[in-house]
């Protein structure tokens, strides 16, 4: 790419494209897609429905005495997770799209040394028996925040993907 006309004098079109670092914290993402042996009915109300996140959301690195607490009033959710009888982080935010196949949900870990507002986007494909989870936490504001939350997807999707491995075939609420 040449852009001449577009930089500064004495700058490199690399140097001119640098962000600042303000800019560059607001880039930090997860991005996972994960195979789940369960329909989309039934892996979304996992999703959504509070008692079903107790069973697979959990803190990052969790023993054996780690354990969540989910509350939802209308779009509002809350989630506390313990490690023994220790609040290790609490998550707040609203489903701010819930749709069977799409969620979109605002984020916000007071645990955090600065809380900031994230947001989580979960797209639903398949049918049957088999489902791809595919899950997008955005504007996470720092290198700190992003390892937290990643090593917690990645620990509460594996106990989902878990779950629903050993679960019965019939779809929840069934």
């Amino acid at each position: 790419m040449t852009s001449t006309g577009l930089l500064p004098r004495g700058r490199s079109a690399q140097r001119g494209l640098r962000k600042s670092p303000k800019l560059r914290a607001t880039q930090w993402r997860i991005g996972i897609s994960i195979s789940v042996h369960a329909d989309v009915r039934r892996l979304s109300q996992t999703l959504t429905e509070a008692e079903y996140l107790e069973t697979w959301v959990c803190p990052p690195n969790p023993s054996a005495g780690c354990h969540s607490v989910a509350r939802r009033d209308g779009n509002d959710y809350r989630l506390d997770l313990f490690c023994g009888d220790d609040l290790s982080a609490t998550i707040t935010g609203s489903y701010l799209v819930s749709h069977q196949r799409k969620m979109l949900l605002s984020w916000s870990r007071s645990s955090a040394t600065n809380p900031t507002l994230s947001f989580v986007d979960i797209r639903l494909r398949g049918n049957f028996g088999s489902s791809i989870l595919e899950l997008e936490h955005t504007g996470l504001a720092s290198a700190a925040d992003y390892f937290w939350q990643m090593t917690m997807w990645r620990a509460s999707l594996e106990k989902l993907v878990g779950l629903m491995r050993n679960s019965r075939l019939a779809p929840l609420g069934a």
